[in-house]
């Protein structure tokens, strides 16, 4: 049970990892059907938040879903305050570092009062740290995930002969 125990907690923080990196590139995606809504649409920011919603995976979509909802309800909330609540409420339903949701959540303070250029100029940025993150979390995801499945293993064997 130990061994089982321990090697299951690996594979889960392997999982983890995986779940961290599909997470970076559902964001990115987002960001780039974002890019394109503003670039080639003349729709409002809740419009096209709803338009990208049917396109992204969750919790994304759940997120984009409220922010376009709360926009289109008109209670007088601008779009910063509605896109960190809405980051705050789904934060324990990703795998993102803090670093990662405070990020993100910079985001929507930038989409709110920017003219259509600013807004694509701040996109194409954060695209290209999204993208080193990517990168970056790509070249050490296979071997990180290895390691992890293989300590879990190794702990629960090492826990299994002390306890004998």
């Amino acid at each position: 049970m130990v061994i089982g125990s321990s090697g299951t907690l690996g594979f889960y923080m392997g999982g983890q990892l995986h779940r961290r990196l599909a997470q970076l590139r559902a964001v990115r995606q987002m960001l780039y059907m974002l890019k394109g809504e503003i670039s080639y649409s003349a729709a409002t920011l809740p419009e096209s938040f709803a338009h990208i919603a049917g396109k992204t995976p969750q919790p994304f979509r759940e997120f984009l879903e409220r922010v376009s909802g709360r926009l289109d309800a008109l209670e007088g909330e601008n779009l910063e305050l509605v896109w960190q609540q809405e980051v705050l409420r789904i934060r324990k339903k990703t795998s993102l570092t803090g670093d990662e949701i405070r990020e993100w959540e910079g985001l929507g303070g930038r989409l709110g009062y920017l003219d259509r250029t600013m807004q694509l100029q701040f996109i194409d940025l954060f695209l290209m740290q999204w993208e080193e993150k990517i990168r970056l979390l790509e070249a050490d995801c296979a071997k990180t995930c290895k390691l992890y499945q293989y300590l879990g293993v190794l702990a629960g064997l090492l826990v299994t002969v002390v306890l004998l």
